[in-house]
């Protein structure tokens, strides 16, 4: 696999690994800083835990999974695809793109999100715990389990009928 590695010059790609790539604290200042325009595709992992990030640029893809917890990042961007887990627990993310793809599973947990996208699919898992949903979405398609405790303002009992959850939902 093929994952570029930024240098202090952001617009110089420095060479590729066959591994997992987690970004060195130079790496993330340059994130940081906005000088991020040539990540456009991560074959592995992106850990960006814990980092003051507010923001990604649109069209991202990684083929891995995408490490958002903890982060400050409030919205995703336009056609974000993430090919294994996304993790956004613990941020202030409010809303999800209508155009997100993630292959696996999606982390939600201890968010302030109010609803989720029409037609959303998610591969894997759903975690919703500590959420502030109050209405799942038409369409909404999860490959495994759903998981809703903790989720005070959903009516649980009143579900869409186009929901389709492959797994269990986990009331």
């Amino acid at each position: 696999m093929n994952i570029y590695k930024l240098h202090s010059n952001p617009d110089e790609l420095i060479g590729h690994t066959d591994r997992n790539f987690y970004f060195s604290d130079e790496a993330k200042e340059l994130i940081l800083q906005g000088k991020f325009d040539v990540i456009k595709n991560v074959v592995g992992d992106l850990d960006l835990t814990g980092t003051k990030i507010t923001s990604l640029p649109d069209n991202l893809t990684v083929g891995g999974s995408l490490y958002l917890d903890s982060t400050q990042i409030a919205s995703l961007p336009d056609n974000l695809t993430v090919g294994e887990d996304l993790y956004l627990d613990n941020t202030p993310i409010t809303s999800l793109p209508d155009n997100l793809t993630v292959g696996e599973d999606l982390y939600l947990d201890n968010t302030p999100i109010t609803s989720l996208p029409d037609n959303l699919t998610v591969g894997g898992s759903l975690y919703l715990g500590g959420t502030k949903i109050t209405s799942l979405p038409d369409n909404l398609t999860v490959g495994g389990n759903l998981y809703l405790r903790r989720t005070q303002y959903l009516d649980k009992n009143n579900l869409p009928s186009s929901l389709v959850v492959k797994g269990n939902i986990i009331k």
